[in-house]
């Protein structure tokens, strides 16, 4: 559909009062706060581009263009869309932007708020509102296209955006090492060195800690960071790919591994202090014993997948509760359980402004009360 299909579809869905789920490629359904219901009419913005000016490094798309086709047309031009998300290269531009997917190993650290520029949308009375434009410094009063990114589609069904593309590097590598020493030990060294390049720890049941790291530039600059990696702990580092995320669909890349996401896993995303990187790591190991995790040391940021997903909600509680007091501490539910925390008022209310039929996007009523700052 295009955005006056869109439109169309969403009056007609006020006048029926029927609910509305905008789906992309429909990939991660089961996924975030929103329910999946088999009464809801699906609708399904296009793909393709809109305008493409390479100079500029701007690219305007449908929503419904997948991260795949993306890839590929700007990597002709030597281009890249900095993140490739968790998730599959079929996920579509629109579905990342409403999901704010958090992707692994992302250029130079950026996430996908850092890289939309402008969006058009369609709200919840059938209005079509674009927002943001074409360029870095667009924004005047309210910033609706942050609002909108992470929305998960409650405000509005996303039909085009407009994102900021990179130049590909000569060199685009990830490297990886075996961390030896224990997690105070090697998060401490990573927190006070800022981890000066994108970075991610892998820690699975059974296995040694495994950092990597993404390295761009040339050959020489990638030595160097192999050294730096070292520094932190890591041994045996060695090059073990190309991050290309135009090719992150083979199953070699390591950025399709680390994307890689089963659709029966409980998925949690916590986040605390960089320094307490380590207490967050214990209190994951003791709730999740069987969980990988992939720990983010820049953003005091780990993910927490697992595939033994019964009791979720209670070893959830588990987790939450196990934080120090002291300790600023945040977690969501990505996929598997429950949303953690009950809307705000104040999210509410920006609901009824964008969707006064709650007709779109409707989320989950199963919250849990829980102290989760």
């Amino acid at each position: 559909m295009d955005t006056s299909e869109v439109s169309a579809a969403i009056r007609s869905a006020i006048a029926s009062s029927t609910v509305v789920r905008g789906v992309g490629s429909g990939t991660w359904l089961h996924g975030g706060p929103v329910v999946n219901e088999a009464a809801a009419s699906a609708v399904r913005p296009r793909g393709g581009v809109i305008e493409y000016t390479p100079g500029d490094l701007v690219i305007s798309v449908h929503a419904g263009t997948t991260l795949e086709e993306l890839a590929a047309t700007c990597a002709a031009s030597g281009q890249m869309l900095a993140i490739a998300p968790y998730g599959s290269p079929h996920s579509t531009i629109g579905a990342v932007v409403a999901t704010a997917s958090a992707a692994p190993l992302a250029y130079e650290d950026l996430t996908i708020r850092d890289l939309v520029l402008g969006l058009t949308a369609v709200t919840g009375t059938g209005d079509v509102v674009r927002l943001g434009g074409k360029v870095v410094k667009n924004v005047a009063g309210f910033d609706l296209v942050r609002l909108n990114t992470g929305a998960f589609g409650t405000l509005g069904i996303i039909t085009e955006v407009n994102v900021r593309l990179h130049a590909k590097p000569i060199m685009d590598h990830v490297v990886t090492g075996t961390l030896v020493d224990a997690p105070n030990a090697w998060v401490l060294r990573l927190v006070e060195n800022r981890a000066p390049l994108p970075m991610l720890v892998r820690l699975a049941p059974g296995e040694p800690a495994q950092l990597f790291a993404r390295c761009t530039g040339n050959d020489a600059r990638a030595s160097a960071l192999r050294g730096i990696m070292q520094s932190y702990g890591a041994r045996n580092a060695f090059t073990l790919g190309s991050s290309d995320t135009s090719n992150a669909s083979e199953p070699e890349s390591p950025v399709a591994m680390l994307r890689h996401v089963p659709e029966q896993a409980l998925v949690l995303r916590a986040r605390t202090r960089p320094s307490d990187g380590a207490l967050l790591i214990d209190a994951a190991r003791v709730a999740f014993p069987d969980a990988t995790l992939l720990f983010h040391p820049s953003r005091g940021s780990l993910r927490i997948t697992t595939m033994h997903t019964d009791n979720a909600d209670a070893r959830i509680a588990g987790f939450v509760a196990s934080a120090p007091p002291s300790m600023p501490f945040s977690v969501v539910v990505e996929q598997g359980a429950s949303p953690i925390a009950p809307s705000s008022a104040l999210d509410l209310s920006v609901k009824r402004t964008f969707d006064p039929h709650s007709i779109l996007n409707r989320r989950r009523p199963e919250y849990r009360d829980m102290a989760v700052v």
